[in-house]
């Protein structure tokens, strides 16, 4: 029961995220507009928490490191809210670097799993179409912005939703194993 539950629940999530997955990389710019405004917003958020914080701070010298500190984050906040295009572009520098971990990282943990497990293969495309991305990127800059975030969403999206529904595939299998 509870091994079927688990693999239903993976099945729904990767459908979801299959769904998620076209719908942003349909359009990229629109999702990586999306994602900076929600970036700017936690980035806000931090900063307000911090200058709170450092308000309550009983030395001095730690509040007015806190505060600096507020303030910078409030003010990267403020700017990936009101000027999404420019964060967006501060973001797709930070992301390409990101990509390029990511994509190896996966590509190493898909090599790293046993022979058959469901979704190695979709694990290691995963870290492909990083490190793919990352090598289009740069060649593209600065007109990367447009289009680098939210087509990396849709792919990470999809695959890793396809990912799910291949494990909750092979789990359903396992226990039906188990059962007979």
């Amino acid at each position: 029961e509870d091994a079927m539950a688990g693999s239903n629940m993976l099945t729904t999530t990767g459908i979801a995220m299959v769904v998620i997955g076209i719908l942003a990389a349909l359009a990229p710019l629109a999702s990586g507009l999306v994602f900076d405004v929600l970036f700017g917003a936690l980035l806000v958020a931090a900063g307000i928490v911090e200058l709170f914080d450092a308000v309550q701070s009983a030395r001095w010298q730690r509040g007015v490191l806190v505060a600096l500190g507020g303030i910078v984050t409030l003010a990267l906040g403020v700017l990936h809210v009101m000027r999404p295009m420019v964060g967006l572009v501060v973001l797709t520098v930070v992301f390409i670097a990101y990509l390029v971990f990511a994509g190896a990282f996966r590509m190493v943990l898909a090599f790293e799993l046993p022979p058959g497990v469901p979704g190695k293969f979709w694990t290691f495309l995963s870290g492909a179409v990083a490190l793919l991305l990352a090598f289009l990127a740069v060649g593209q800059m600065p007109a990367t912005s447009l289009w680098l975030i939210g087509t990396y969403i849709g792919a990470t999206m999809f695959t890793g939703g396809i990912a799910r529904i291949s494990l909750g595939r092979g789990a359903r299998e396992a226990a039906d194993q188990m059962g007979s």
